[in-house]
């Protein structure tokens, strides 16, 4: 946005609270609101403190993230707003995406509705800033959050797609990985693989309607820099032979990396569990059984550790191939998230001859 575009004033809280950005020490506070929520809703807790950490890291830091407080309480903090805005590298369009909660036990004084009225208000500006005529809204909600669900429903959210959870339990051995000929599994190595990784997740993916293509520099910042849960040894990279890998001008002569599992130890809200967070194969060679035996490798590595399960994320409308390859390998869906989204008209600021003043940037 220009230095000259007017900006959006943040809405002043119901009487009796009051409203702050976030910093990084609010992070455990956060993640315990989120937890509270989810537990009364759904029965159980769906996100920790370091896997907020990493959301807010692509958030690009906390001062998107705006925290309500009734001050004078034990503990004060009763609602929380992140609100992020990307760019469609497919359409050019902002991708607008809100998440926010309100503490049960504060349900009913109106939070919800303020912190979306400014969310709205947001994504509006935010459009006729970029000068589009309208703005998508997006926000998802848990299956079984009934009430978040017709929250949703009636200021005019309508779902899109879903989000699937699949896990499988590792008390016994899963089978030992079987590899195609000339194929080997080793672990990733930091500064001399990101290229060929981050290549073959461009490649596996371009088909991907809903894929954000990140240049390398910021894919490593996301992958490797940024992610505090980064274990090398758990992103297991698939080698094919010299020989065997393929480009346009022919046959490499040397190893070439094909695939990959981003791992790590630690899923969210099951520190006990692995997750996988990306799983990716290069065209030429899917339907070689190279993902399913990155799976069972992953699976092992996970057993190994001690870890009692193993849990991902896919998107049951683009990636409807890749459902079917983890019920292969035994993992069974444990949740579904849905994603919904708002049609709004873009719109600048609306002029306020006494507007509140805008909150001074976190510490």
């Amino acid at each position: 946005m220009s230095d000259d575009l007017p900006t959006l004033a943040l809405p002043t809280p119901p009487d009796g609270f009051s409203l702050r950005r976030a910093t990084w020490d609010d992070v455990f506070a956060v993640a315990g609101l989120y937890a509270a929520c989810s537990t009364a809703r759904i029965g159980g807790a769906t996100i920790r403190p370091a896997d907020l950490r990493v959301r807010w890291l692509e958030l690009g830091g906390p001062q998107d993230v705006l925290l309500v407080e009734r001050p004078g309480e034990a503990a004060p903090l009763v609602a929380a707003l992140e609100f992020q805005v990307d760019v469609d590298p497919w359409t050019d369009e902002l991708d607008l995406h809100v998440e926010g909660a309100v503490r049960p036990d504060w349900e009913g004084h109106g939070l919800a509705s303020y912190l979306l009225d400014h969310a709205e208000d947001r994504a509006r500006h935010e459009a006729w800033a970029a000068g589009q005529a309208t703005a998508v809204l997006r926000t998802t909600v848990v299956d079984g959050d009934a009430r978040a669900r017709a929250f949703y429903a009636a200021r005019g959210f309508v779902p899109v797609r879903h989000l699937l959870e699949l896990r499988l339990d590792l008390h016994a051995a899963p089978p030992a990985p079987d590899w195609p000929d000339g194929v080997r599994c080793r672990p990733f190595v930091p500064g001399r693989d990101d290229a060929a990784v981050w290549g073959v997740h461009l490649d596996a993916f371009a088909d991907n309607p809903e894929f954000l293509p990140l240049e390398l520099d910021e894919w490593v910042e996301s992958h490797v820099r940024r992610d505090p849960g980064l274990d090398p040894s758990l992103v297991l990279v698939a080698e094919a032979a010299p020989g065997l890998g393929v480009t346009d001008d022919g046959p490499l002569d040397r190893p070439s990396v094909i695939g990959f599992a981003w791992c790590r130890a630690g899923a969210q809200g099951a520190a006990e569990e692995g997750w996988i967070r990306d799983l990716a194969v290069a065209p030429a060679w899917q339907g070689h059984g190279v993902g399913m035996a990155l799976l069972r490798a992953a699976f092992a590595a996970f057993r190994q550790r001690g870890l009692t399960g193993v849990r991902l994320e896919v998107d049951d409308v683009s990636l409807d191939g890749a459902v079917q390859l983890y019920r292969r390998a035994g993992m069974r869906i444990s949740r579904r998230t849905d994603v919904l989204e708002q049609l709004l008209v873009a719109d600048a600021p609306v002029d306020d001859p006494d507007p509140p003043p805008e909150l001074p940037p976190a510490a």
